[in-house]
């Protein structure tokens, strides 16, 4: 079990299917595991790196997932493969997740079941790697993130 900064237990959609999911040529790398990401997601999560229209109720002590869903599934798929695949949840709006290995991974997952807001995963649409860069605004996100990770685990490369 992880814990956001305000102590708070949190945990991750698929999380019982990600020991067997190892870094694609991690080999040299601090971070092999989905687990291991999860923790310094957790610590560099951040208000700018959220969603635009999430970013003035942002909460990074106790909601840190909050609007960070399509860079850390773009980041995840990046770094471990699979796919990425996108929904519409309650309201309307669009949530990203992975799956990998036959399994749905979705780091950030906490932003719904802090607020028992039911997700169905099965009716999703994959989504190509392509279309979660094509924003500007989604890049300049995802920058942020992976130079916030590069920095937690002290300059090596993600």
């Amino acid at each position: 079990m992880f814990k956001t900064k305000s102590g708070r237990n949190i945990s991750y959609f698929g999380n019982e299917y990600t020991k067997e999911i190892h870094r694609k040529n991690g080999n040299n790398c601090k971070i092999k595991t989905i687990d291991e990401l999860f923790e310094i997601l957790l610590d560099v999560w951040c208000r700018e790196t959220a969603y635009p229209s999430c970013q003035k109720e942002y909460d990074e002590e106790n909601d840190p997932t909050y609007g960070q869903c399509a860079i850390t599934a773009t980041l995840v798929y990046d770094m471990f493969g699979g796919t990425i695949h996108k929904i519409r949840v309650s309201g309307g709006g669009t949530h990203y997740f992975n799956k990998i290995n036959e399994h749905y991974i979705d780091l950030t997952s906490d932003q719904f079941n802090l607020y028992d807001i039911y997700v169905d995963y099965s009716n999703n649409e994959l989504v190509k790697r392509e279309y979660c860069g094509k924003n500007a605004d989604t890049l300049k996100r995802y920058k942020l993130l992976v130079q916030a990770i590069d920095n937690k685990v002290n300059k090596e490369k993600i």
